[in-house]
């Protein structure tokens, strides 16, 4: 009955349109959405992730949305702080400076996101915020706290952004709607409207802040989204694009159908969260419009393999597409540095299990010179526990000066460094 209803109102609704806020999401295909900014990858929703995800060639960012107990809209995926910063307690009792003051990187794992009870060597990014610990090149302690939503808008007013509005707890609908109304509040001041979706699981928070803003875009929340895939029935007033998984507690939501459905009624669909290259792969097939994924170096890699358009990047954002630049924040350390006629072979090994791409630069220097020479290493997509290399042997092309110097029984300053990942500088003698 429900399903035979719904068909007749989809017949009699002239479709919908991708365009209500400014921005035609049917022709931005193909989309990497770094979702929390890559959890997977590095500390979620924080400025650092979000600045590499861009570097590596991301084309939106998916952010999430609390208040703090000053009524700060803050971007932070839990109601509370515990799961990902050296704190406790719900973001909605706590003032931004007590927010802002921890750490957000602290229980982060890289390849994983966030644990507990690791060996201190597994957290990667515990302490930078703090100062106890050097941040990566280019950034800074800041980069690693819990953010603002204004901080990530002022960062990107070109970047196409994705707002999920959450709530204190999936029941505490009141929460959901204060935050709706922070939210429409806030974008109403920022006067933008393209490039911006927001989202919600909760209907009535969707409701609520289309009521405030009609000039954003939206996606629809759970009920409404199955109406559409159950009866085909239009979806709310405002809405450009379905954001939904391949399935949902046993029922499957996205399939070719339904990605064919969305588009000849005028709806983009990104779907999410995709972290396998054969799923992606699958999606792209279909023609989704955009994938959301906790690992956006990894969606990245499928797309630039995929050989499909991918949409122009905003002028002045960080790195490009299929950027091979990116890291993992693994752990090297230089064993062996060796003279074989003009080169410098060093032997590095590698110390995590991390998961994820794991690549960048070495750096050898000798005392008194200012000459410096850097080969690049590689130790592929998996940790060595998991069949990846534990070694790889470096040559380095010296300069006359270096050469001159590089003495076997002489010293050899060593700087490792993943790439957007940290910097660790050694010494070792110099072997025949």
């Amino acid at each position: 009955m429900f399903v035979a209803a719904a068909s007749v109102l989809a017949i009699m609704v002239l479709p919908g349109t991708a365009v209500a806020g400014g921005t035609d999401w049917l022709d931005l295909r193909r989309l990497n959405i770094a979702h929390q900014g890559g959890e997977n990858e590095v500390p979620s929703n924080t400025m650092y992730a979000y600045r590499r995800a861009l570097r590596l060639g991301s084309d939106m960012l998916e952010v999430d949305i609390h208040t703090t107990a000053d009524r700060r809209l803050v971007v932070i995926h839990d109601a509370t702080v515990d799961r990902t910063t050296n704190g406790s307690g719900a973001v909605y009792d706590m003032t931004l400076k007590q927010v802002q003051a921890l750490d957000a990187g602290y229980d982060f794992v890289p390849g994983e996101g966030p644990a507990s009870d690791r060996p201190a060597r597994d957290y990667a990014f515990r302490g930078v915020r703090t100062g106890e610990k050097q941040p990566p090149p280019g950034f800074e302690p800041r980069d690693f706290r819990i953010p603002t939503l204004g901080e990530v808008m002022r960062a990107y007013p070109d970047v196409p952004i994705n707002i999920e509005i959450k709530g204190r707890s999936d029941s505490d609908l009141a929460s959901y709607l204060r935050n709706a109304e922070a939210l429409a509040a806030f974008l109403n001041r920022l006067g933008r409207t393209r490039g911006i979706i927001v989202a919600s699981f909760n209907d009535a928070a969707l409701r609520r802040f289309h009521e405030l803003a009609p000039q954003i875009d939206l996606a629809p929340a759970t009920a409404a989204v199955a109406a559409y895939k159950l009866g085909r029935v239009p979806p709310p007033e405002g809405t450009v694009a379905f954001q939904v998984p391949t399935e949902f507690q046993g029922v499957t939501v996205a399939d070719e159908e339904f990605v064919d459905n969305a588009h000849e009624d005028g709806y983009a669909v990104h779907v999410w969260t995709i972290n396998d290259a054969e799923t992606m792969r699958e999606l792209l097939g279909w023609g989704v419009d955009g994938i959301m994924s906790a690992e956006p170096a990894r969606l990245e890699r499928v797309l630039c393999g995929a050989d499909m358009p991918r949409p122009m990047r905003p002028a002045g954002v960080p790195g490009h597409h299929c950027n091979r630049r990116i890291s993992i924040a693994c752990g090297i350390d230089p064993i062996r540095a060796e003279r074989r006629r003009g080169d410098l072979r060093v032997v590095l090994r590698r110390r995590d299990e991390f998961s994820g791409k794991c690549v960048g630069t070495v750096n050898a220097t000798i005392a008194g010179s200012r000459a410096r020479d850097a080969g690049r290493f590689s130790f592929g997509w998996m940790p060595p526990g998991d069949g990846g290399p534990r070694r790889r042997v470096v040559t380095i092309d010296l300069t006359p000066e270096l050469r001159r110097r590089a003495h076997p029984g002489g010293t050899v300053r060593i700087k490792t460094h993943p790439y957007t990942a940290f910097v660790e500088r050694d010494r070792l003698r110099i072997g025949q």
